[in-house]
């Protein structure tokens, strides 16, 4: 080799030498980083093992004339190291490195070294391994990021199933480009390069390595006992790591058959709840607000003027039901609420996290819209956004809507708020259908509004004034809740115009009106009203932020009553019943189960007496066993259920 040649490898090799040194402190001082981050920086069990865990394949290289088991115990190395890599990176992008406790974290250690030890038995090379296994890490982190920050609860598996929604509300949102996102994915990167700039003076034959990723899943699945399975559906993703908690709400998505369950026990509950024939047949208008909800219920906080005045008047109201709506979701999950309202079914018996409008709905279901459409009611579907969120066109035809009205079917003048249609012009098509219709012919609509969508970043919208602002102590502090309040004083004035509206008609007439879920405004404003963290609450404390309110309103005499506590299971139950009207044998059904357990969610119910119980023992509380079979037969198994018990008598 000629003198110059010679001098170019030699300086060659230094360059290298320094990058490989620089790109090993980079990684040092990338993990030191993470390590100091939120909870992980008080849990020294822990935090050293990490540690020592993401440096030791930098520092221990392997030789030039390496043997098959050094190299082997190399990527062996490199996959824990990887493995702490991304569990770091996970918590630290989606909540700033927080978890419980020491259990939680080799939780989510071993679940993310299971997809590296996936991940190498497939490609048997471990730079690829390491570049592949930290993609998908980074692909479902910054995912879990984002779905974070828009909803307030990190993604499920039920998500999967929600992509063309989270396509359509996803223009509503702003996407910031934070520092904490370009930190993780330049780190990600910085290990892939240091990985792949680690000399391999060959790879270890494929039968040593197939060998040692059989060694590898033997460990893992013996790691996964040692770290414990244990598992709180009714706790957040704070308490777990966020793969670990991905995977054990996925792992809970099929429904099994309830234990016992019977052709013989559906009979016995059709003998014991017939259903009753109703005295009135009114049109029924129930409207479903979209993140509809009084803040106040959580805590005080003081504002220039009353953002709700007719709803709250609503307690004193005559022909009027009011209270409060537990809900099985927050944020976020619109179709959540939808589902248990139409169907009368609770979350509580179906997996936690999991959209029934896309995994369980998927042929002719019986229940209030068939049983309506069966007495000769006119029944409408109306919402003023996209026809594929949700799934809803084909859910809406098998729960049996005679039509379905979305945005297209509005004027293109409609008003609107920051784009969205109106609560207002919503209602004035609402106004138009019932005087369109046959006189004396009843007519059911189902409208879930749009106006109150997150997000509430800033609008330039000149139609929307903030009308309501924070006072007192929160004054200038949160301008999310200033605008998601003034949203909330928009829709108070629309439904007082639609209630004056019916109430000059003669044909007798019900508006059922309740919010789907609480807006996802600052957590630091909820943090404020609830005096804690998300962390430090109770489950009872957690129930706050799943009520929201509803009324029942009609043109004609009802009992009033007021301060009702209720879930969304039993809702329609319990207006139809109120109303005077056609109940169904499953309605009946669900009004007994309600005098044991007034509100259930999929989190927990709470008994007569007020106390609470975990969803997991929801199956067998006697109240609750029935129901649980029968809505199994409704959902699952067609073969054998009585369609016409779950409608109201014809």
């Amino acid at each position: 080799m000629c003198p110059e040649c010679k001098k170019r490898e030699k300086i060659g090799k230094i360059i290298g030498y320094v990058v490989d040194i620089a790109l090993a402190a980079a990684v040092f001082y990338a993990a030191v980083y993470l390590l100091r981050k939120g909870s992980i920086h008080y849990r020294p069990e822990s935090q050293w093992p990490l540690g020592i865990l993401t440096g030791l394949p930098l520092v221990l290289r392997p030789r030039k004339r390496a043997t098959a088991p050094e190299l082997l115990i190399h990527d062996v190395l490199v996959l824990l190291s990887a493995s702490s890599f991304a569990l770091l990176l996970t918590e630290y992008v989606v909540k700033g490195g927080i978890l419980i406790g020491n259990v939680q974290i080799w939780q989510g250690y071993v679940y993310h070294a299971a997809i590296f030890g996936i991940v190498y038995w497939i490609v048997c090379n471990i730079r690829l391994t390491v570049c592949i296994g930290m993609g998908i890490t980074m692909v479902y982190a910054l995912i879990d990021h984002y779905v974070t920050v828009f909803r307030g609860t990190p993604v499920l598996l039920s998500d999967l199933f929600a992509v063309g929604t989270a396509k359509n509300v996803a223009a509503s949102y702003s996407v910031p480009v934070e520092l904490s996102v370009l930190q993780t994915v330049a780190i990600a990167a910085l290990l892939c390069a240091a990985v792949w700039r680690v000399r391999r003076p060959a790879s270890a034959p494929r039968r040593w390595q197939f060998a040692a990723c059989s060694l590898l899943m033997g460990c893992w699945l013996y790691g996964l006992g040692l770290a414990g399975n244990s598992f709180g559906f009714w706790q957040g993703n704070l308490e777990y790591s966020e793969w670990y908690y991905f995977c054990r709400t996925a792992e809970n998505a099929v429904v099994k058959k309830p234990a016992g369950y019977s052709e013989t026990v559906l009979e016995q509950a059709a003998q014991a709840y017939a259903g009753r024939s109703g005295a009135v047949q009114p049109n029924i208008i129930m409207i479903m607000n979209e993140s509809f909800a009084d803040l106040k219920s959580i805590g005080d906080f003081e504002t220039n003027e009353d953002y709700m005045p007719f709803i709250h008047s609503l307690a004193e109201a005559e022909n009027t039901i009011s209270g409060d709506l537990l809900v099985s979701t927050f944020g976020g999950g619109t179709a959540t609420t939808e589902f248990e309202v139409l169907t009368g079914d609770t979350m509580a018996f179906l997996p936690f996290g999991c959209s029934p409008y896309q995994m369980y709905v998927k042929s002719e279901t019986p229940g209030l819209v068939s049983g309506l459409e069966a007495q000769g009611y006119q029944t409408v579907s109306l919402h003023p956004y996209l026809a594929t969120s949700w799934n809803r066109q084909q859910v809406y035809e098998r729960l049996g809507f005679d039509r379905q009205l979305y945005e297209t079917d509005f004027s293109d003048d409609a008003a609107r708020l920051r784009g969205y249609i109106s609560d207002s012009a919503d209602y004035r098509k609402i106004i138009e259908l019932y005087e369109a219709k046959p006189a004396g012919e009843p007519l059911f609509v189902f409208n879930v509004t749009m106006q109150n969508h997150g997000g509430y970043g800033p609008s330039d919208d000149p139609a929307f004034e903030e009308r309501i602002r924070l006072t007192g102590a929160y004054e200038g502090k949160y301008p999310q809740v200033d605008q998601y309040l003034s949203l909330v004083r928009y829709s108070d004035e629309a439904v007082e115009q639609l209630v004056a509206y019916f109430s000059q008609v003669d044909e007798p007439t019900a508006i059922i009106f309740f919010g789907d879920h609480q807006p996802n405004v600052t957590s630091a404003f909820y943090d404020d009203l609830f005096g804690n963290t998300e962390a430090a609450r109770t489950r009872e404390e957690k129930q706050a932020k799943l009520t929201t309110p509803f009324f029942i309103w009609a043109n004609y005499d009802i009992e009033e009553r007021a301060g009702v506590q209720i879930s969304a299971n039993y809702l329609s139950a319990y207006a139809l019943d109120a109303l005077g009207c056609a109940v169904s044998g499953y309605d009946q059904l669900r009004l007994a189960a309600r005098e044991q357990v007034p509100c259930i969610n999929n989190y927990g119910y709470y008994l007569a007496g007020g106390a609470w119980r975990d969803s997991s023992g929801a199956a067998a509380e006697p109240a609750l066993s029935l129901y649980q079979h029968v809505q199994y037969a409704q959902l699952f198994d067609p073969k054998r259920r009585i369609d016409a018990w779950y409608e109201p008598l014809a």
